[in-house]
């Protein structure tokens, strides 16, 4: 919530209150030695007389004065364990000195405030982030202004992009402020635009002369809309009109080299980061199987419960049950809860059907457990059986799944999981008679087979060779909306079957298998009882 009026007599109550620590907390966060340790590996591969610099996310307004509840920059978390806003994390290669003190990180946090504690929650505070993340300098943001911080001296800052952030005029220490020092003590354009400099950093790793246009055509875009200038100067001689002169390979290469050259560098931010977060500790695939236990659990669960005439929110809501009583905080994503024409639409989050009679449902919905989301989604028919049509479509995707698991480890690349997925499906339709040529594959099939997971459901990765204890997902899938080409028998089928995997050294290990995935195991499942079938609630007046 924003901020509110509190009676100053009660200032000495809400001091006792919130000095005291919250009770029955977790005890299977991350260590502050895995951050630390995450830390010393990112300056490991940083250049030499570099710094990198995360910010924390800024808070997001939900409704009048209350905000949508926090969800911490991935990265910050991941190097530091801290949860709260307005803060900034500065690590350096080297080790540096300030009045005969030397470190090599820096932190600066929200302070302790009491009364606001008293509305939106405990702070952690100097001390506490000292004693139980691990720091050693560790300050208020309001140092921050006057920190004796030469960034001139550096050859390399290390930035994703600077966070939009609301200013708050009652706290010279917010995530604005803190940004807006940051431009001063680097002489950062006031104009910096974040959307374009955080897109530098994917050009250099995936832009080629044949997907060129997907950069040059969202630049346009945003130009005709204002949002961006054609002579937006990204510093150290490039512009935005040079990527929109881009005539070939030569021109690209020359672009790409200016970006890996700049000194306020995101492509060099994101490969570190990519290259870190892709290949996940002990500590982590601990955390993201219990997610994805979690998230398994519940879909077993709902396949239990589901029963013809249901909502799709009732379903979403019998998800976010059993995830809140295993202790996930979060979905790892909004619900996706469609019901016949519905599961047709990828990323459906309405779930607004309140009755959706014997439809089939694609359920792609996932638990977050202490930052990390699983990725699981089952498509499940109401009545406890597949029609024959929808019983093709299901087992084919099983089929294209099961051969896709084949490719998964050590030396195998996301190319390839992606090439058999549409080899497998293409194949298959054509033998059902829905598509004439193995081209029209991505009529019915139009997203990819596979993606990291971790912090971010679609977590970082440089996404080439599989390497052993990346986490990813298997996803084929097939969505015949109504009006397709192809027999109207067909219309309205969408089956999707994701599942969590861990790369290993000699193969993989599926993650998900708590949740039936084979249709005549899907089917035993919605035969069973669920104790929510006899939950009845008072009938609302009309």
């Amino acid at each position: 919530m924003r901020k509110l009026f509190v009676l100053l007599p009660q200032l000495f109550l809400v001091a006792f209150v919130f000095s005291q620590d919250a009770e029955n907390l977790p005890k299977d966060y991350l260590s502050k030695e895995f951050h630390a340790g995450r830390r010393e590996a990112l300056r490991q591969l940083m250049p030499a007389n570099s710094v990198a610099v995360i910010f924390a996310y800024p808070e997001r307004v939900f409704s009048q004065d209350v905000n949508y509840v926090y969800h911490q920059n991935p990265d910050l978390y991941y190097f530091s364990g801290y949860n709260e806003p307005n803060a900034v994390l500065f690590i350096f290669k080297e080790q540096q000195t300030a009045d005969d003190k030397k470190y090599n990180e820096l932190f600066f946090i929200q302070k302790k405030d009491p009364l606001q504690e008293l509305w939106t929650g405990r702070r952690m505070g100097v001390a506490k982030v000292k004693a139980d993340l691990g720091f050693d300098m560790v300050f208020e943001g309001s140092a921050f202004k006057n920190f004796p911080l030469d960034f001139s001296k550096f050859d390399k800052v290390l930035l994703e992009n600077l966070p939009a952030a609301e200013n708050d005029a009652s706290d010279t220490a917010d995530l604005h402020d803190l940004v807006e020092q940051f431009k001063q003590k680097t002489g950062i354009s006031k104009e910096y635009n974040a959307q374009f400099e955080n897109s530098l950093g994917y050009l250099v790793e995936y832009a080629s002369m044949i997907n060129l246009h997907y950069f040059t055509d969202n630049y346009r875009k945003t130009i005709a809309s204002g949002g961006l200038s054609s002579n937006y100067s990204a510093g150290d001689g490039l512009t935005v009109q040079n990527i929109l002169d881009i005539k070939n390979d030569e021109d690209l290469n020359k672009v790409k080299e200016k970006i890996k050259a700049k000194k306020i560098n995101s492509a060099l931010y994101n490969q570190h980061i990519a290259a870190l977060r892709q290949i996940k500790t002990s500590e982590e695939i601990k955390l993201l199987k219990k997610c994805v236990d979690i998230s398994s659990i519940a879909h077993a669960e709902v396949m239990k419960a589901i029963e013809p005439g249901m909502s799709e929110h009732e379903v979403q809501a019998i998800f976010e049950y059993v995830h809140k009583k295993y202790g996930a905080e979060e979905e790892g994503y909004p619900p996706i809860v469609g019901a016949g024409n519905n599961g047709c639409i990828l990323h459906y989050e309405e779930n607004s059907n309140t009755n959706f009679g014997n439809e089939m449902l694609l359920m792609d919905v996932a638990a977050e457990y202490h930052g990390y989301s699983a990725d699981v989604t089952r498509t499940v028919p109401s009545t406890g059986k597949f029609t024959p049509e929808q019983k093709a479509i299901y087992d084919l995707v099983y089929k294209a799944q099961e051969e896709v698991f084949k490719l998964c480890k050590e030396g195998s690349s996301f190319d390839s999981t992606e090439n058999k997925a549409e080899q497998v499906l293409a194949e298959g339709l054509l033998q059902l008679g829905i598509i004439k040529t193995k081209e029209e594959v991505r009529t019915y099939y139009p997203h990819g087979c596979s993606h990291f997971i971790g912090l971010d459901v679609h977590d970082k990765g440089n996404y080439g060779k599989f390497l052993a204890n990346m986490t990813i997902t298997v996803e084929p899938g097939i969505y015949i909306p109504p009006n397709s080409k192809c027999d109207k028998k067909w219309w309205g089928v969408a089956v999707r079957i994701e599942d969590d995997i861990l790369i290993t050294k000699n193969g993989y290990e599926l993650m998900s298998n708590l949740a039936p995935r084979k249709s005549e195991d899907v089917e035993k499942m919605v035969a069973q009882k669920s104790v929510l079938n006899e939950f009845q609630l008072p009938k609302l007046n009309e």
